[in-house]
């Protein structure tokens, strides 16, 4: 008889199927990549006022278009990086900066 626990162990993520069927050349952008792990980790509202601008030394740079969603954001920072941690199976990112 197989136990439940075996049926599950072989499936992938949808995050992880989706990236998998990205063209090469948008796998090697890293800054295209994590713009696109950024928008499924924060939703539609958020992606829509909220730029990625670069990645240095396992540090996430975001600009928002105004304080207030600053403000609001910066409250989020731990779950949108450990959201964004998982879509990519693993410690990629270390903090979220956020700018206006």
């Amino acid at each position: 008889m197989i136990r439940k626990q075996d049926l599950n162990k072989n499936w992938s993520s949808l995050n992880s199927v989706l990236f998998e069927s990205l063209p090469e050349n948008f796998k090697e952008n890293e800054k295209e990549r994590l713009s696109y792990q950024w928008n499924l980790a924060v939703g539609a509202e958020i992606a829509d006022i909220s730029n990625v601008e670069r990645v240095s030394r396992k540090t996430l740079h975001v600009k928002v278009k105004s304080s207030e969603w600053l403000q609001t954001l910066e409250s989020l920072k731990q779950e949108i990086l450990l959201k964004l941690n998982s879509g990519a199976g693993k410690q990629l990112l270390e903090q979220i900066k956020l700018t206006v």
